[in-house]
């Protein structure tokens, strides 16, 4: 049994295969899913687990380089706009329709049971060297 950070086996599993420049894509329940990425879905009921809770999670475990959130979140969702600049100040902001383009090349989408528009960022894995 492990102490701590992520005890879902699938999940664990997926993050030690990650590599650099990898995508994971932390999605709120509505975001359509491309056939392609593994997915993980956690969504248990609506709100549950949040996105932050699940965002916060990932950033305790994996190095991210970059971030990709849809530019809609400012004005829709300012709550998860807050969540965002305080976890990824730099995260780059491109529309909805061009975030959902890029879920076609991720290798992992964890899926939350965020219930609120525009709860979804693109991470870019890094090296921690």
């Amino acid at each position: 049994m492990r102490r701590g950070g992520i005890l879902h086996a699938e999940l664990s599993a997926a993050l030690a295969r990650l590599g650099h420049t990898d995508r994971v894509v932390v999605a709120d329940c509505g975001l359509p899913i491309p056939a392609g990425p593994q997915v993980v879905d956690l969504a248990f009921s609506f709100g549950v687990p949040t996105f932050a809770q699940v965002l916060d999670g990932l950033l305790a475990e994996i190095v991210v380089e970059s971030a990709v959130v849809a530019a809609e979140v400012d004005a829709s969702n300012p709550d998860c706009a807050a969540v965002l600049a305080d976890r990824l100040p730099l995260a780059s902001r491109v529309s909805h329709e061009e975030l959902k383009a890029l879920l076609a090349d991720a290798k992992l989408v964890v899926r939350t049971g965020e219930a609120s528009p525009y709860a979804n960022v693109v991470l870019r894995c890094g090296v921690p060297f």
